[in-house]
């Protein structure tokens, strides 16, 4: 293997020294900004994760958090973050933490990618990594999707320290088979994501190779394939002895039309669902807004390519089209985990930069034009970014406002209208109801799947969770004030409404207003 390795390995060259590094560390920094202009980020799920790992780390000290709530710590194939994060949180304030974690995750992500496109290009690209930097507030991270992040971050940097070292087998096999064994505790999405790119990319190194003969291949392969010998026995283990049943697949995935809340939606309907997650890969405040962003940087790229100024390696062109495959296949539930189809997108991007190389010649006018105006629509959305984020602050304040009022130790739960529509123009809210427990001494619903997260719900906190989502089986709701009727007859006792400016009049008879603001009312049962 090592007669092939080195006939496709370009060698590092002498000015990618610790100038580059510095700049590319520089450009990430000031990339954190949007996290830091706001006190919370408008992440969907990230706060109820933050949550957990919040109970998980005081549930042994705190005699409320032990009467609903149970630690179920055990292996799951999507714990990697609260293995990390929850000793963190016994210390550190839950929203200094979030942000810690969520700038610990982007970084492993950001690096992860660059390491990968230095060792196949063998130089370290600025472009490259300003054209990351965007990717950084995608369409994903906007969702929460904290544990799937950090498994994609850990799987391009497990794919370029294996092509950096498989021609030497008996130290690079061990080594990366407990990468892979991370990678899929992290999530096993993203493990399988990990086995893509080691594969695609032997499979173009084979191609690339100067001398090709099958068996060199098949020894190759049969490498990658000797990662996963203990995740996909652990995950068979999971599939077959998990305490609830999880379907192999949506029944969507299976169906000739997807379904939107017990309907069949339409042929466009269904382009237009997958073309969002694509065209807002890197996901601003607007749809305009993202979409004229991502053609602008569409067509940079692509006149940067005719004119030969980047290419993709020839090792990564196999990638490129596992990476594609990916996003054309239609998934949108598998073995529990929601969003398939939303995911890919970000990653083929990743694929194609981690792939991209820049060629040395000398560039004409034009082409430095181009890398200005990439440069400069990258810059003008990280401010975007910043602002957007920054006026949620406000929106914080006021549910502080409210949540002081709250009495510890009370069953609350959040009524988010206009939610689960991750790219409605109703602004975002599922972030605030889980600090009412982290922050306010308050307990409410938080995600605990057994199959899924190490924590369980107990006691009368359990008993109403459960009667809501009997009420209510699926995630859109059309009426909120049935939904606040019900949370308030289930056994909750304060209900925070959050864009209640939006929400019908009067308010269901079976609760009380406490106190509102402009967007935000606090409600408790009668």
């Amino acid at each position: 293997m090592r007669a092939d390795t080195e006939s496709w390995r370009p060698s590092i060259a002498a000015s990618d020294r610790v100038g580059s590094r510095l700049v590319m560390s520089a450009l990430f920094a000031a990339a954190l900004i949007p996290m830091l202009v706001t006190p919370v980020m408008p992440l969907i799920d990230f706060y109820n994760h933050l949550t957990r790992y919040f109970v998980l780390a005081h549930i042994g000290t705190d005699p409320t958090l032990q009467t609903y709530y149970r630690a179920h710590w055990t292996l799951l194939p999507d714990i990697g973050v609260d293995l990390l994060a929850t000793p963190l949180l016994r210390f550190i304030p839950p929203l200094l933490a979030g942000k810690i974690i969520a700038m610990a995750i982007c970084a492993i992500l950001y690096s992860g990618v660059l390491y990968l496109n230095r060792v196949l290009t063998g130089q370290r690209s600025l472009l490259v990594a300003v054209l990351l930097l965007p990717l950084l507030y995608s369409y994903i991270f906007n969702f929460g999707f904290a544990n799937f992040l950090l498994g994609l971050g850990l799987a391009f940097w497990a794919a370029g320290w294996w092509i950096a070292h498989r021609d030497r087998p008996r130290f690079a096999v061990p080594a990366s088979c407990l990468f892979a064994v991370a990678i899929f505790f992290t999530h096993g999405l993203a493990f399988g994501l990990y086995g893509i790119l080691v594969a695609a990319l032997e499979v173009g190194l084979f191609f690339s190779a100067s001398t090709r003969r099958p068996v060199d291949l098949l020894r190759s392969l049969s490498l990658v394939a000797a990662q996963a010998i203990v995740p996909l026995a652990f995950f068979a283990w999971w599939i077959v002895l998990r305490p609830h049943h999880v379907p192999l697949a949506d029944a969507a995935v299976l169906a000739p039309q997807a379904l939107d809340d017990g309907r069949p939606v339409g042929v466009a309907a269904r382009i237009l669902k997958r073309l969002i997650p694509i065209l807002r890969v890197e996901e601003g405040p607007a749809y305009w807004f993202d979409i004229a962003t991502f053609a602008i940087q569409a067509l940079g790229i692509g006149f940067l390519m005719l004119r030969g100024r980047i290419a993709v390696v020839r090792a990564g062109w196999p990638l490129m089209i596992a990476a594609l495959l990916t996003v054309g296949i239609g998934a949108p539930k598998l073995f529990g985990v929601s969003y398939i189809t939303d995911r890919m997108p970000l990653f083929a991007v990743l694929c194609f930069l981690s792939a991209l190389s820049v060629r040395p010649a000398r560039w004409t006018f034009a082409s430095r034009a181009v890398v200005l105006v990439l440069a400069a629509t990258v810059a003008v959305r990280l401010v975007v970014v910043a602002v957007s984020f920054h006026e949620f602050g406000q929106g914080y304040q006021e549910f502080r406002t409210l949540a002081r009022m709250i009495p510890k130790g009370s069953i609350t739960v959040g009524v988010t209208v206009g939610n689960y529509f991750h790219e409605t123009e109703v602004p975002r809210c599922e972030m605030y109801d889980p600090l009412l427990i982290s922050q306010y001494g308050q307990v409410g619903p938080l995600f605990a799947y057994p199959d899924q997260q190490p924590l369980q719900l107990r006691g009368k906190l359990k008993q109403a969770v459960d009667a809501l989502t009997a009420a209510f089986p699926l995630e859109k709701i059309n009426d909120y004030n049935l939904y606040a009727q019900t949370a308030a007859s289930v056994g909750f006792d304060y209900l925070m409404v959050c864009n209640a400016d939006l929400m019908a009049r009067p308010f269901p008879a079976n609760v009380r207003v406490i106190a509102e603001t402009p967007h935000f009312a606090l409600l408790r049962a009668k």
